[in-house]
């Protein structure tokens, strides 16, 4: 959270009377007192509602605090926590509602998430039996099990028919790994406004989660909003109507038992007069340390001179990036009919951008083949860092809509299953239809599709858009 300290200048004006030393001269004189510069505040207010299994829970909710490090929130340790549950069973579900408050001036907001912790505390027999052969450190798959969704709520707790429409996140819990939200920045894709936060404002995020699946049933407006009780909380939440969603736990398995997930979620408010351009997320190049698989497309509707400026374009794009032992590796998938890795995870640049050089058109597009290629790759251990430390990254360039290899069906389940691995999806479509790009956007991506998933008009394009996204400056 980010605040400005007030700071306070004097500046004070006053008119001298002038007095003759013999002669006394008509005069008046007008003062002007106290004249002030005064610096104003960004100051961010969260206070959370929250419901498990459909009962409020006043362990993780809290009415508005400027400070969630003031040590006064509700857990036992003083902490202000979304989420503090510890004996989740397959079915279980929770719904909380934050409400957003800049204080006097508006603001530009973002929204960050961040698993610092993915744990298997123990490898019991019924893990085993149901095929978990991990046990330690990072090696949990409760993530990949708790299904998550975020969406712009009128404060009532409750995911409204009008309101799912805005649905910004519905997906496995680990795809919320290094997730940025813009709350409200200057692409317009703000999931709260399209305009800075209005400092006399309150804004509301609903969120759902779910030990297993989600089904959305979206109950009828109320045309109420938040209906305030006597404890401050709203009166019209999940324990009197339904939440909006459903959860059904029956196809989980035992893998998850004796797993946790640790998780962080900061709001970031900065000042919107006299800073016009401000962008919640940045490139790749912000992260100090990842492995980037980077997939192109090198199918026939490539032609000679453009695959040329591909390879530039995503040659200058590692280069950017700067690939060092313990900074950022990069690995290279290219696909056509087929996919094939030509390069493993490294961190070194010139093996990378000479075997770019080498790639040459021809074929279909096997999308689905190119992206579980990557997957593959992000999740062996011989070449992948550990999560936690390193994220994982897939940049996927194409020209056009999968052609082989299972069409967009499949395309869709691989990059869905990358997701579920915590990887995130970067995409570039170059020159393709608004029908594919929506698809990509939509469907390939990691959300929200807004932030990345990007246009290319042609291939002249790309460069410039690559290069942003590698120079910790988001398209």
């Amino acid at each position: 959270m980010k605040k400005i300290i007030t700071s306070t200048s004097m500046l004070l004006l006053v008119s001298a009377i002038v007095i003759g030393s013999s002669i006394a001269y008509f005069s008046d004189t007008e003062r002007s007192d106290g004249n002030t510069f005064s610096a104003g505040e960004i100051d961010l207010g969260i206070d959370n509602s929250s419901y498990y299994n459909g009962v409020f829970n006043p362990d993780t909710s809290w009415l508005m605090t400027y400070d969630l490090s003031d040590g006064s929130g509700p857990s036992t340790d003083g902490k202000y926590l979304f989420f503090d549950f510890d004996d989740l069973k397959p079915g279980d579900w929770g719904e909380d509602t934050i409400s957003i408050h800049v204080k006097d001036n508006d603001a530009w907001a973002c929204l960050n998430i961040d698993l610092s912790a993915i744990d298997d505390n123990g490898l019991t027999e019924p893990e085993e039996e149901d095929g978990d052969t991990t046990g330690g450190v990072g090696e949990g798959e409760l993530q990949k099990q708790i299904k998550f969704m975020w969406w712009k709520d009128d404060g009532d707790n409750v995911l409204e028919e009008d309101e799912a429409n805005s649905v910004f996140y519905a997906d496995l819990l680990a795809g919320l790994a290094g997730i940025e939200v813009p709350l409200a920045d200057s692409t317009g894709n703000g999931v709260l406004s399209d305009t800075p936060l209005l400092g006399s404002e309150t804004y509301y995020i609903g969120k759902a989660w779910c030990f297993g699946s989600f089904d959305l049933v979206p109950v009828e407006q109320d045309g109420f909003g938040p209906i305030i009780g006597a404890d401050d909380y709203p009166t019209n939440g999940p324990d009197v109507r339904s939440a909006g969603v459903y959860c059904d736990g029956i196809e989980t398995d035992n893998t998850t038992q004796s797993d946790s997930v640790v998780g962080d979620i900061s709001f970031i408010a900065v000042q919107s007069r006299n800073n016009p351009d401000f962008k919640c997320e940045g490139g790749i190049g912000c992260l100090e340390k990842a492995d980037v698989m980077l997939v192109l497309d090198r199918s026939s509707s490539i032609s000679s001179s453009e695959m040329d400026t591909l390879k530039d374009a995503a040659n200058a794009f590692v280069e950017a990036l700067a690939p060092s032992p313990d900074g950022i590796h990069v690995g290279l998938v290219s696909f056509a009919s087929n996919a094939s890795l030509d390069v493993h995870l490294t961190s070194d640049a010139a093996t990378v951008t000479s075997t770019i050089n080498s790639l040459v058109s021809g074929g279909m597009t096997n999308t689905s083949e190119a992206i579980d290629f990557a997957d593959t790759e992000l999740g062996d251990p011989t070449y992948d860092r550990p999560d936690v430390d390193s994220p994982d990254i897939i940049v996927l360039i194409t020209d056009g809509e999968p052609t082989v290899g299972g069409g967009k069906p499949i395309a869709e389940a691989a990059a869905d299953a990358a997701k579920a691995n915590g990887i995130e999806i970067f995409g570039v479509g170059v020159g393709i239809t608004p029908t594919n790009a929506l698809w990509m956007e939509e469907e390939i991506v990691s959300p929200p599709g807004s932030s990345h998933y990007f246009d290319a008009t042609d291939f002249n394009a790309l460069a410039a858009i690559l290069e942003a996204l590698a120079n910790c400056d988001q398209p």
